[in-house]
C-alpha cells in the first residue's frame, strides 16, 4: 500500500461505512463539507500513523479519529461563534456534546497530556508507550492512572 494515498481506504466499503457512521451524529452541527473533511483527515492520519498488527482494529482507529476530528471542528465553530464572528452553522446546545468537546481542552491539566493523547487517540498499547519512553509497562500504568485521576478530579469540579 502507498503510505501517501488514502484511495485504499476510500475503496474499502467497511472503512467508509464506519467513518460515515462515526460522523452521522454530527450531521446537525457540522456541514456536509466539514464532515467530509473530518472523515478524510481521520483517514489520512490513520494512513500515516496506524500500525498493522496492533491490537486495535483499523476500523476502530478510524472511528475514533473521525469522532475526534468532528469534535475538534465543532469546537472550532463554537470558538468562532463566541469570538463575535457570525457562526456559519447553528450549534445545538447539548450539554453532553459540549462536555465531550471541553474534555479535549481539559487534557492540558494533566501532568503528561501527551501520554493520554498517545494512549487514547493514537491507540498505543501500554507496551508501545513503555518502549517509546524507555520505561517499563508498570511505570506507564502508574503514570496513566495519575493523569486520569487528575483529569477526573478537574472534570468533576
Amino acid at each position: 500500500m502507498n503510505k501517501d494515498n488514502i484511495d485504499d481506504y476510500l475503496g474499502n466499503q467497511d472503512i467508509v461505512k464506519v467513518a460515515n457512521k462515526a460522523a452521522s451524529s454530527f450531521s446537525n452541527t457540522l456541514s456536509r463539507d466539514e464532515i467530509q473533511t473530518c472523515i478524510l483527515s481521520a483517514m489520512w492520519k490513520a494512513k500515516k500513523k496506524y500500525k498493522e498488527g496492533s491490537k486495535c482494529k483499523l476500523t476502530s482507529y478510524i472511528h475514533k479519529g473521525v469522532v475526534f476530528e468532528c469534535l475538534t471542528q465543532r469546537k472550532f465553530n463554537m470558538d468562532k461563534s463566541r469570538s463575535g464572528n457570525r457562526p456559519m452553522y447553528r450549534i445545538e446546545d447539548k450539554n453532553q456534546d459540549i462536555d465531550r468537546i471541553d474534555m479535549l481542552d481539559q487534557l492540558q491539566v494533566c501532568p503528561d497530556p501527551q501520554l493520554i493523547y498517545d494512549r487514547f487517540y493514537r491507540n498505543m498499547t501500554i507496551n508501545e508507550l513503555a518502549a517509546e519512553r524507555g520505561v517499563c509497562g508498570e511505570t506507564i500504568r502508574i503514570r496513566l492512572k495519575k493523569n486520569l485521576k487528575k483529569l477526573k478530579h478537574t472534570l468533576s469540579k
